[in-house]
């Protein structure tokens, strides 16, 4: 606390930057929320609150959504929060948003918090409306406290948001998923489960825990980030007299400490633990509600992001983000003790922010009530983001953020290709890739959906090596009683349908998994 209360005192911010609209206010339909892109994507995904998500097109907004969600709820905190990509987008086309339901439908009833899983189209400026499928929904009365984030982690794996429905008492129940940040493969799981959960959960195993639980004592947790660094950035939104921003690395890491289970104290702290608490996980920044010093006051915290951007002179390597009562934003350095809190050298001209956003080349943007912004060198640069905006991003706290993350704490990127619909054969072809030198590791398991039957064990496994952006073929081979049991099912019209998953592995140790879904039709004349 002593070395949070004399960070306070720090000259103005060195930054050099301007907020430059990405459209006028007409342009939406809705506040805009959030935004986000596929890796390595330079179009920009804008959320906006009331349902429709626009893609921004080198600075400008296209005029037919890429998506307008079904059924969303705009009462108080509710709406459509936000949308993620993974990163197999490119092959897969799936991707994933977080909405809140107005009324009963088929998916669940009023009010649910849901994490819902949508296909882009053959055309990749629209989405498939009629592709969704509900990956994961939670009863939550309040209007207030959802929550709202959808991130992929370094690690490969989904991270979710969720605020305690305004009962402070739920962030400390392990028996459910409020006040409580999720980790899950979001991917429809052999033998029809909507998601799974990695083996890897702090509480798989935990008698009378969820399992897709990684952290807990969170009151409204309402936005989220990974840092080109790898590590997460979680926000919670106080009560009435602490705002905190909590830090800690990715499970799959090597240096996987932090969150991972964590128990972020809430309702029994707010804030950093007085006396302090070793039950409870303390912040590595917090900022009060009082009038003073103005510098780091507020009501309620908007989470952003790291900057990766070089051309954000003193703003690079800094954690951006703002706070709903207040129109100025403002930065932290995480590797720091106390954070070194200072002002961002921006505001906005009305209004104040509700959202951030990133896209695949490293711009950042914030939302505000009436419009978006790109958060550029000057206020005469082009609301685009330029091709050469970003790099990789350095650890917590680099200013030289274009500057790769070390290879021993990154698990590898890896891209997977396969046919979605290919004849029986004893080899079923996968072709993957990692972003580095890797060691990549194919299984595969059959499943006969109408016969509700699964064999979890049908293939062998096959294990190569790769260059990096090399694709590799992993020539997955199904054990010979397993082909004939398809192949009979096939002749009896059944459909057959192979899941393989994929492990990669770089030389530090650090692994990152992705699966691919495959139909299978016979292949006899």
């Amino acid at each position: 606390m002593a070395v949070v209360a004399t960070a306070l005192a720090f000259p103005a911010s060195a930054s050099a930057a301007a907020l430059v609209p990405l459209a006028p206010s007409s342009s939406w339909g809705s506040e805009p929320i959030h935004a986000a892109s596929p890796p390595g994507d330079p179009r920009l995904f804008v959320v906006e609150r009331g349902g429709a998500v626009r893609i921004v097109a080198d600075g400008v907004p296209v005029a037919m959504p890429f998506l307008t969600v079904p059924n969303v709820d705009t009462a108080g905190e509710r709406g459509l929060l936000s949308i993620v990509f993974p990163p197999d987008y490119t092959t897969s086309g799936l991707f994933y948003v977080f909405t809140v339901a107005k009324v009963a439908d088929a998916f669940g009833g009023p009010g649910d918090v849901r994490v819902v899983e949508y296909s882009r189209s053959a055309n990749p400026d629209l989405a498939d409306p009629a592709s969704a499928r509900l990956v994961l929904s939670r009863a939550h009365s309040a209007t207030n406290h959802n929550g709202g984030q959808l991130v992929f982690g370094p690690d490969g794996h989904l991270y979710v948001t969720i605020g305690d429905n305004a009962t402070a008492s739920n962030a400390q129940d392990l028996s459910n998923d409020l006040g409580k940040i999720l980790r899950i493969d979001p991917r429809e799981q052999p033998g029809g489960a909507p998601f799974g959960v990695p083996a890897s959960n702090p509480f798989v195993g935990v008698s009378g825990a969820m399992p897709e639980i990684y952290a807990l004592g969170l009151r409204n947790p309402y936005r989220a980030s990974f840092t080109p660094g790898g590590d997460l950035v979680l926000p919670d939104v106080g009560q009435t007299t602490w705002e905190e921003v909590n830090l800690g690395k990715a499970t799959g890491t090597s240096a996987a400490t932090g969150l991972a289970g964590a128990n972020l104290g809430w309702p029994n702290c707010e804030g950093f633990c007085t006396p302090p608490n070793p039950s409870f996980a303390d912040p590595v920044f917090q900022y009060g509600h009082g009038p003073t010093p103005p510098e780091t006051t507020g009501c309620a915290i908007i989470g952003g992001h790291v900057v990766r951007d070089p051309a954000l002179t003193g703003l690079t390597g800094r954690y951006l983000y703002g706070d709903v009562c207040r129109e100025d934003l403002r930065s932290l350095d995480l590797a720091m003790p106390g954070a070194d809190p200072r002002p961002a050298g921006l505001s906005l001209d009305a209004g104040v922010p509700i959202g951030f956003g990133e896209d695949g080349r490293g711009c950042i943007y914030v939302m505000a009530a009436s419009t978006a912004y790109r958060v550029a060198p000057t206020a005469s640069s082009s609301a685009a983001c330029p091709a050469t905006a970003a790099g990789g991003g350095g650890a917590v706290g680099d200013p030289a953020a274009t500057i790769p993350p070390a290879a021993d704490s990154v698990a590898p990127r890896l891209t997977l290709f396969g046919a979605r619909r290919q004849p029986l054969r004893r080899v079923v072809p996968v072709f993957a890739r990692c972003d580095e030198p890797c060691t990549l590791r194919a299984a595969g398991s059959l499943a006969l959906p109408a016969r509700a039957a699964t064999t979890s064990a049908a293939t062998t496994a096959v294990r190569r090596s790769g260059d990096p952006g090399e694709w590799v073929q992993l020539p997955v081979r199904i054990r010979r009683g397993h082909f004939r049991w398809a192949k009979r099912a096939l002749r009896g019209s059944l459909e057959a349908i192979m899941w393989v998953r994929v492990k990669a592995t770089d030389s530090s140790g650090n692994g990152s998994e992705e699966g691919i879904r495959i139909r299978l039709r016979d292949a006899a004349p």
